[in-house]
């Protein structure tokens, strides 16, 4: 079965002999991926004890410990969440239960569900508690009972252990799933600093258009962030700027003075919906200005493809409902268009206010990025028109900037249906963000 890229450098780094160095460039000359795609290899091997970064050392193959899911729970943790007591076997609190049994069933199901190490969670039916130490279940009694003698000690000849809960078994479980959940989305997010590409190569502003197709050459790149003497960003050039332009032509004379850029602790998730949407190949990272980083749309999405497979992993509400809308070609605002599904439905079956002002004021935002490249907050939201929208319905949307000021605009959106009939009005009131660095070289 074929590997991807991201399995073969994990799989390449756990084989390394322990003390060997790994580092971003080994990783990439050896397996030729990308250096984005290396570092993320890198840092998930380190979460799993892989590889360990020491400081001024550099990042070595270490002794591995047997990996551990993010969403597994030790004995000792399970009593501590149920605010348990440990009856016996305290000696085994550090063991990892490999799956979780509710005792609410007849002997005989039982039976077939019990294996060795999981954890059985059981009331006061003493004939089941007996059975699941027999099978080498340890057990978590709820409801405060005392168990008796006999369950005790067969749970001391087969070193199992027995936890007591004061709670009931639905207050136990309940629990036990909030610890896990809250857990799961504990785990750390990929965030642009996550990938991004530190050895940058970049162009000045004194640069020509012949040195960008030496610098094509040399790496086998075709876009490069331009930066000035103080290596603040200030535009972007790819091979579609430079083309029919003479070799002696100042870059800045050809580059796009709107770069699209990007913060460090910026989430990937935003920047792929942002470069997906307005169209950017590449972005630069910066700090205050300064370029310290590169990210390719390419590294985003294999980034966002690498969240999507995380466990604790969980579309936003927003993203959830603008999977199923697509951007629509409009030469004179911003139009996108899909479908109310059920889940965007109340119990009529027509679309919820809610959705309709996520999917609204998505479109001003959109609408906003891409003609301005502006953030901006909601400060107002107002329907002066809605009629009910019914599941399954095809829908356009359509964002029109009415006013764009230093510190606030203006956007009227409307919502039509496949047969151009209006169905929602609403103006768009919104606080602008700040702006991105926009300097424009002139010779």
């Amino acid at each position: 079965m074929s590997q991807t890229k991201h399995q073969q450098i994990l799989d390449f780094i756990e084989g390394l002999e322990v003390g060997s160095k790994v580092s971003v460039r080994f990783i990439a000359k050896e397996l030729d991926v990308s250096e984005g795609t290396a570092y993320r290899a890198i840092k998930e091997s380190e979460n799993k004890g892989f590889v360990r970064s020491i400081p001024k050392v550099g990042t070595i193959r270490i002794e591995g410990a047997k990996e551990r899911r993010i969403e597994d729970l030790t004995l000792r943790e399970v009593s501590q969440i149920v605010e348990g007591i440990v009856l016996c076997g305290s000696e085994n609190l550090d063991t990892t239960p490999n799956k979780f049994l509710i005792a609410a069933m007849e002997l005989e199901a039982m039976d077939r569900y019990l294996e060795k190490n999981a954890l059985c969670i059981v009331g006061n039916r003493h004939d089941a508690q007996i059975l699941a130490l027999q099978k080498g279940s340890p057990l978590l009694i709820t409801g405060g009972f005392e168990p008796q003698e006999d369950v005790l000690k067969v749970a001391q000849e087969k070193n199992l252990t027995v936890i007591k809960a004061p709670y009931d078994t639905f207050a136990v479980t309940s629990m036990i799933n909030r610890a896990l959940y809250d857990r799961l989305i504990e785990k750390e997010l990929i965030l642009v600093e996550d990938i991004m590409v530190e050895d940058v190569k970049y162009l000045t502003t004194k640069n020509t258009v012949g040195d960008w197709y030496d610098f094509s050459q040399e790496t086998g790149h075709s876009r490069f962030p331009v930066v000035d003497e103080n290596k603040v960003v200030v535009g972007m050039v790819t091979a579609i700027d430079v083309a029919g332009a003479e070799t002696n032509t100042p870059v800045v004379e050809v580059m796009n003075p709107n770069p699209y850029t990007v913060g460090r602790e910026d989430s990937v998730t935003h920047v792929s919906r942002i470069m997906l949407w307005e169209g950017w190949e590449i972005a630069a990272v910066v700090d205050e200005g300064v370029i310290i980083g590169i990210i390719s749309l390419q590294d985003v999405l294999e980034a966002y493809q690498q969240i999507q497979k995380q466990p604790q992993f969980g579309e936003t509400f927003d993203n959830l409902i603008l999977s199923g809308f697509r951007y629509v070609e409009d030469s004179e605002f911003l139009t996108i268009e899909g479908k109310i599904t059920r889940a965007m439905t109340n119990d009529f079956g027509s679309a919820t206010p809610g959705v309709l002002v996520t999917l609204m004021n998505m479109a001003g935002y959109i609408a906003l990025r891409k003609q301005h490249r502006l953030d901006a907050i909601t400060e107002n939201f107002t329907f002066y028109q809605l009629q009910p929208i019914p599941v399954d319905a095809e829908i356009q949307i359509t964002a029109k900037l009415l006013l764009v000021s230093k510190k606030h605009c203006n956007i009227e959106i409307d919502v039509y249906s496949s047969k151009k009939e209006l169905l929602a009005k609403a103006l768009m009131t919104a606080r602008m963000g700040d702006k991105k660095v926009r300097l424009v070289y002139k010779k």
